[in-house]
């Protein structure tokens, strides 16, 4: 133990497509779920793999577009109907505003 912390040697095979699968209880530890994202470091003879902390998806207006930001991951219908009626009321609110 290291400040704490407690290191764990895990054994996983490598298939044929050089994929691994992490157990269980590593997933359960780290807290991740389908879809998350692994940063891999290499050095010379090792590799470190590491959760990427991202911040929860959005979806949000860029240049007139709207944009879907969660890597790994998709919106719901209830999530793309909310930023249309908010753009929509955005919208609205600007015309409503102009004189005429």
């Amino acid at each position: 133990m290291v400040h704490g912390i407690i290191y764990t040697m895990i054994v996983v095979p490598i298939d044929k497509a050089g994929r691994i699968v992490l157990p269980k209880e590593v997933r359960r530890y780290l807290h991740i779920t389908g879809g998350d994202l692994l940063e891999i470091e290499m050095g010379p003879h090792e590799i470190h793999l590491r959760p990427r902390l991202t911040q929860p998806a959005q979806i949000s207006r860029v240049n007139k577009r709207v944009v879907w930001d969660a890597p790994g991951s998709s919106a719901s219908i209830q999530e793309i109907d909310q930023v249309i009626k908010q753009i929509r009321d955005e919208r609205d609110s600007r015309i409503a505003s102009i004189p005429i």
